[in-house]
């Protein structure tokens, strides 16, 4: 970690999204690897006050904007592709296990997703009997799974005034919070909706995985710079929560959601390299790394120390 004049000068005046410190400590730097043609690099700092890593500073409108206007995997449906790529069989078994957790601990049968997506849970979801609805960022989107799917989808950000404050029994935010710029204004948001006792589910990468995987460089998977804006800790979590009128009654890191960082590390690496024996003999390397470190992941994800984390908070 650099000293702390290095860390003002990395975090730049970015404040800290949880308490608003602006003391950095630079943790790890990386680029856009959906763009490897283009050699900006962005860095992730850590709150020398709260310890909350985001990045620092924040990347701008532009960027963004480009960021996602590439072929950004989430927003390729798996319900609507033919054949069974690998990548659609992992799709296929994270929406099995988000179902898992709807069953086990959602009660009621509204349901809001914030950020559908390609639509595969809320569509899950939706045939599994629960009213759904659903907000969607990217337009495009949003108009395909009203037209194809007639499932009821707003396109756009989250933001008062969409539906009636207490309306839902579910609310799902997966992998969305760590792309807001304002994480406590959408849970604010996102809990005006919920009601008394209602429960929101939330998946994020973590502090904890943020320095993972130092060995993949700028392949880590987790990273996925300059899209991941935020990576929390169950602290940070459960602070922003509290601020929002929720409590946090699990945090955990799965086993599984260890393993895919890994195994997704080796697939960036094995995609960025430009020579097919480097490619081989390097994802090759990398894969009997991550074999053999299996122990290793399933210690941490069961100290909840993995580099995903799935959360569930309750309306209080």
């Amino acid at each position: 970690m650099g000293s702390e004049a290095n860390c003002v000068e990395a975090g730049g005046s970015t404040r800290c999204t949880i308490c608003g410190g602006c003391r950095w400590g630079f943790v790890r730097q990386g680029r856009d690897l959906l763009r490897p043609d283009e050699e900006i690099t962005f860095k992730l700092c850590r709150c020398m006050s709260c310890g909350h890593i985001m990045q620092t500073p924040l990347p701008d409108d532009g960027e963004l904007r480009k960021a996602y206007s590439v072929d950004y995997a989430p927003y390729r449906p798996a319900w609507k592709e033919s054949g069974w790529p690998l990548w659609r069989i992992f799709r296929e078994l994270t929406t099995w296990r988000r179902m898992i957790c709807l069953k086990r601990y959602g009660v009621g049968r509204k349901l809001l997703e914030v950020g559908s997506g390609a639509g595969d849970f809320l569509y899950a979801a939706h045939r599994a009997g629960w009213e759904v609805k659903a907000v969607e960022y990217s337009a495009a989107l949003a108009d395909s799974l009203r037209a194809e799917l007639g499932l009821d989808v707003l396109a756009g950000e989250l933001r008062p005034g969409l539906w009636k404050e207490g309306e839902f029994d579910v609310i799902a935010l997966w992998n969305v919070l760590e792309h807001v710029r304002n994480p406590l204004d959408t849970l604010i948001t996102a809990s005006s909706y919920l009601r008394a006792g209602g429960t929101l589910f939330l998946q994020v990468p973590t502090a904890d995985g943020a320095e993972h995987g130092k060995w993949f460089g700028p392949y880590w998977a987790p990273l996925d710079l300059p899209r991941h804006l935020n990576f929390f800790s169950r602290t940070s979590l459960a602070q922003l929560c509290l601020k929002a009128g929720m409590k946090v009654t699990l945090f955990k890191t799965p086993f599984l959601g260890m393993a895919w960082c890994y195994f997704a590390s080796i697939g960036n690496y094995s995609n960025q390299s430009k020579h097919a024996l480097q490619r081989l003999v390097g994802s090759g390397l990398l894969a009997a790394l991550a074999v053999a470190a299996f122990p290793y992941l399933a210690a941490q994800a069961w100290r909840r120390h993995g580099g995903e984390a799935f959360a569930v908070a309750v309306k209080r």
